[in-house]
């Protein structure tokens, strides 16, 4: 994906009956195509993630001593780039943190960021590289500190649900604090999850004309597992592929397969009448991959919706460099560029 020009690729073959879901594929240069191998290769030797309750609880402390040292440098780094960070939190009973990267001069538009990491790693402030990008290109970013589920503290899905939920109301209810009249909605991975379901709770309380649209980077819509990821294999980059099924149904221990699929936490089975525009962004190499397909898919039945295919990228491209990443980067900021002049 070279920089800017993914939503430029020729459509793939391959589309949809919806008149409204375009498709892209990217196609990548020789030289850029090597440089995504590479990053595979190196993926390949690294360990898996799974979600045993162990590797979850020491995942969440170096996800704290991690975000305090990134505090401790990005702040003053972001500062001299023009970008000021702001904490915040939400009004109610359950205050929800909030972390606000405010442009130089006033914004074009807010953008509403819920950050990945499988639902149980990962801040707000983790995600300040990938935000300070569209800071610097005159976005308003709030992220959402939602609640990391834990078995040992029984924190569970509904707890990040409602947090995201109580992130965006507020959000929506205070732009005019935030200094633009419009509202994105962005998510990657188990973010894109909750952005989806936070789409719908704010259309069912008549919010949603106030969110232009959403950005979904290989997401997760249907926790009880699509057939790409049922059949994941133990190659499968990044994941553990044998246990991703079983990953998924941990996030509510309470539910059989079905109640998996119910649309209160699988946004895939959920009535997606009145949304905004959205795209899509996912790797081919994903196993999470069919999720986005299916989702841009339904989507794209009623409103308009775009879907990037990024040959041979895993999960989590944007985090590993070189040009999927900066792709994916100049693929949304142009997308939300042609939402807003469009």
């Amino acid at each position: 994906m070279a920089d800017a020009r993914a939503l430029e690729t020729k459509p793939a073959l391959a589309h949809s009956s919806s008149m409204t879901l375009r498709t892209h594929v990217v196609d990548f240069p020789p030289p850029q195509q090597a440089a995504v191998r590479r990053i595979n290769a190196v993926l390949a030797r690294a360990p898996r993630l799974r979600t045993d309750a162990w590797r979850i609880e020491a995942g969440q402390r170096l996800s704290v001593w991690l975000d305090a040292a990134a505090g401790a440098v990005t702040v003053p780094r972001l500062r001299k780039r023009g970008v000021a960070v702001e904490i915040l939190q939400t009004d109610g009973d359950h205050a929800v943190p909030l972390r606000i990267l405010r442009p130089e001069g006033p914004p074009r538009a807010v953008v509403l960021d819920i950050h990945g990491g499988g639902w149980v790693l990962g801040s707000a402030g983790l995600n300040d590289r990938l935000n300070a990008h569209l800071a610097r290109h005159g976005f308003c970013v709030v992220s959402v500190d939602y609640r990391l589920l834990s078995e040992r503290r029984q924190v569970y899905i509904d707890a990040a649900i409602a947090d995201c939920l109580a992130a965006a109301h507020w959000t929506v209810t205070h732009v005019d604090r935030l200094g633009a009249a419009t509202v994105f909605l962005t998510g990657e991975s188990a973010g894109a999850h909750l952005a989806a379901l936070t789409a719908v709770a704010l259309r069912d309380q008549g919010l949603i004309d106030r969110v232009a649209g959403c950005v979904f980077t290989y997401g997760v819509f249907d926790l009880s597992g699509t057939e790409s990821v049922r059949s994941a294999d133990p190659d499968t980059l990044l994941f553990n592929g044998p246990t991703m099924q079983a990953d998924l149904a941990r996030l509510a221990p309470d539910r059989d397969e079905a109640g998996l699929r119910r649309p209160d936490v699988s946004p895939l089975y959920a009535d997606l009448t009145g949304l905004p525009p959205a795209l899509f962004l996912a790797g081919e190499y994903d196993p999470l991959f069919e999720d986005s397909l299916l989702m841009a898919t339904r989507w794209g039945e009623v409103a308009e919706a775009d879907l990037i295919r990024v040959p041979e990228t895993p999960h989590g491209f944007l985090h590993f460099g070189g040009p999927a990443a900066r792709g994916a980067r100049g693929a949304v900021r142009a997308w939300l560029n042609n939402r807003l002049t469009s």
